[in-house]
């Protein structure tokens, strides 16, 4: 039997590509890449060794333009997000658009995907307002809408009972999956720095210099503390280590139950990309076109290259390569030990989306509003 509703899927094809229905039957997904990142602490990687060789197996198209996002997967679907205000659903396999959502506004973060239902933000910017949207896909329908005081453009956290995010505006707040409140914290600062979550500790930065943690609980503020120029690159997290760069061009490694620096690097660059951080290194880029390769527990250069490209997306760290999107309309393939490229692909379009390799595809989305779909050979 067809894990798609095929009456569901044919009411969509006739009634025309404006529809705003998503309706698809899945089953339970024990590995899914359910939220940026895949999981709260942000992670870029995966321990598959890979070629630097890749082909084509599909290509779709969204509506409007990415924002430096990602997809999500589960089961068999992928959705994409895009800034007019729309999440479209895919078939894996295929590429064959299976529905999209159509709302007012821009959705600038990745929807997560949990079991039978889509959690996803709708940024409004004539109301300086967000609509938090439950959306069960099994029955093609919105469940519940939360109105957000404030625009959510930073990355939704999914935990064991719920979502966490942070706006603009410096609202952080933590909900159930059912949509009740569980907390909200105002901490009254300009936030463009998307959270990361380890061991009960919600981390992130704000336009004003400062990273803070907030209790996972109950929201409270665990530590709050200047450290220096403002903050939009997004934290993650490794084993009790907070990585996240800021407008200085440093690349910070902080104690995560402190905040304290353990060390910092300085890269030359704005930096806007979150750190992707393996077992051993930490990968950043700026926007200056350098790639840094550190030691994550020393902050000691492995090595450096100066690509030329615009590097605000994090890379895919795998075994033994880097997949390296670049602003200038390019997807460079390096050696993860060396930095050494070996290879280089062109796109009619900037690449936007951090790529996500997953159930053996390789994803890259690109203005304007194209995703790819690659296996690796």
């Amino acid at each position: 039997m067809s894990k798609i509703n095929l009456m569901a899927v044919i009411a969509f094809i006739l009634s025309g590509c404006s529809s705003s229905i998503i309706i698809v039957n899945v089953s339970r997904d024990s590995d899914p890449y359910e939220m940026y990142g895949r999981i709260p602490q942000r992670s870029f990687s995966v321990n598959d060794a890979v070629s630097d060789s890749i082909s084509e197996r599909w290509e779709a198209e969204i509506n409007g333009g990415f924002p430096p996002s990602s997809v999500t997967i589960y089961d068999n679907f992928v959705f994409a997000n895009d800034l007019s205000g729309r999440v479209f659903c895919f078939d894996i396999n295929t590429g064959k658009t299976l529905g999209q959502l159509k709302l007012k506004g821009s959705v600038y973060t990745a929807p997560i995907a949990e079991q039978f239902r889509l959690i996803f933000a709708l940024a409004q910017r004539e109301t300086n307002k967000s609509i938090l949207n439950y959306y069960n896909y099994t029955a093609g329908r919105i469940i519940r809408e939360i109105t957000i005081d404030g625009l959510i453009m930073t990355e939704l956290i999914k935990l064991e009972d719920g979502i966490v995010f942070n706006a603009e505006n410096g609202l952080a707040a933590r909900y159930d999956f059912s949509g009740n409140l569980v907390w909200e914290t105002k901490t009254k600062s300009f936030t463009h720095s998307s959270p990361a979550f380890e061991n009960g500790f919600i981390f992130f930065g704000n336009d004003d210099g400062e990273i803070i943690a907030l209790d996972g609980t109950n929201g409270s503020v665990k530590y709050r503390k200047k450290i220096a120029g403002p903050f939009f690159c997004g934290a993650s997290v490794s084993d009790g280590t907070a990585y996240i760069g800021n407008d200085d061009g440093n690349l910070y490694a902080l104690d995560l139950y402190t905040g304290n620096v353990i060390w910092k690097q300085q890269t030359g660059g704005r930096i806007e990309m979150v750190p992707a951080v393996d077992d051993h290194d930490v990968i950043i880029g700026n926007l200056k076109g350098d790639i840094f390769s550190l030691n994550k527990n020393k902050g000691s250069i492995n090595w450096v290259k100066n690509l030329g490209g615009v590097f605000n997306t994090s890379p895919l760290v795998t075994k033994n390569k880097l997949i390296i999107p670049d602003l200038n309309e390019k997807i460079f393939i390096a050696e993860k030990k060396t930095g050494e490229v070996t290879n280089v692909y062109n796109f009619d379009g900037r690449v936007k989306l951090t790529p996500v390799f997953h159930k053996n595809f390789l994803f890259i989305g690109y203005d304007n509003g194209v995703l790819k779909a690659y296996e690796f050979h």
